[in-house]
């Protein structure tokens, strides 16, 4: 039994606002397969935009639209079985291995009290295949490393079979390596992805769409060429930044703000 890819969702965001000022109406539709990086600094809004998409918030005004349905209208285990979330602080205390960890992966498509069917279990095998995570699966989950820890949360939410997955912050404490395995990990799912992000160079390679917010607006959205430039970088993040090449840069503090050293 194979497992095909998922079926990439289309987003599309219409007027999405939550808070008073917390997140301003935001619009912006998402193709299929395409991966949108959120960038803004601290207080920006990012999180909160995340979770009004997987739907832990409800929205102020505005809709979240899933292959053209409003997924704030929709039972929450239809929502399970096409939206994937994947946070940024994983618990360690869970006393469960790793492959039952991947196996709540399947609990929206399964029926109540059932347990895993076959087709279950070879969708569970094939996320820890592809994960990487084969020799991990009797370990129990809080014995694992952060960079570990975040895989086996890719895997489990590879095993819903989503065609949206959402991450809030993937690469939180992880060092540079796990960072980059877990980014190229999460491109070669075949999923939508919304990933906020807060290392502006590691969007090269990642992300083919931008969304930047400041203040909770929203200052510019489109494909990272045309997005992460110097002058929008200064206004999100009050940078200066100096390109490196292709969508990389230098940061220093504006010479305004820069204390001299003493003599």
């Amino acid at each position: 039994m194979s497992c095909p890819p998922p079926t990439p969702a289309r987003l599309e965001l219409e007027g999405l606002s939550w808070g008073s000022g917390i997140l301003e109406p935001v619009s912006l539709t998402l193709r299929p397969g395409r991966v949108l990086g959120v960038l803004g600094a601290n207080g920006a809004g990012k999180s909160t935009l995340l979770r009004l998409i997987y739907r832990f918030h409800t929205p102020q005004s505005g809709r979240v639209l899933v292959d053209g349905d409003d997924i704030h209208r929709l039972p929450a285990r239809r929502v399970a079985k096409r939206v994937a979330a994947v946070l940024q602080e994983q618990p360690t205390d869970f006393a469960l291995t790793v492959a039952e960890i991947v196996a709540l992966g399947r609990a929206p498509h399964r029926r109540a009290l059932a347990g895993p069917s076959e087709r279950d279990q070879h969708i569970i095998g094939h996320a820890l295949e592809r994960l990487s995570l084969r020799a991990f699966a009797d370990r129990p989950f809080g014995t694992l490393s952060g960079g570990e820890r975040q895989r086996v949360m890719v895997a489990r939410a590879l095993a819903q079979e989503p065609g949206l997955i959402v991450l809030d912050e993937p690469t939180n404490h992880l060092d540079i390596r796990h960072q980059l395995e877990v980014l190229r990990l999460v491109r070669a799912l075949g999923a939508t992805v919304v990933a906020s992000l807060h290392d502006l160079n590691l969007v090269h390679g990642f992300a083919d769409d931008l969304l930047v917010l400041s203040g909770g607006r929203a200052l510019a959205v489109g494909p990272v060429a045309q997005v992460l430039t110097p002058d929008l970088i200064a206004r999100a993040f009050g940078v200066v930044a100096t390109p490196r090449g292709p969508a990389r840069f230098d940061f220093s503090l504006p010479s305004d703000t820069q204390t001299e050293r003493p003599a």
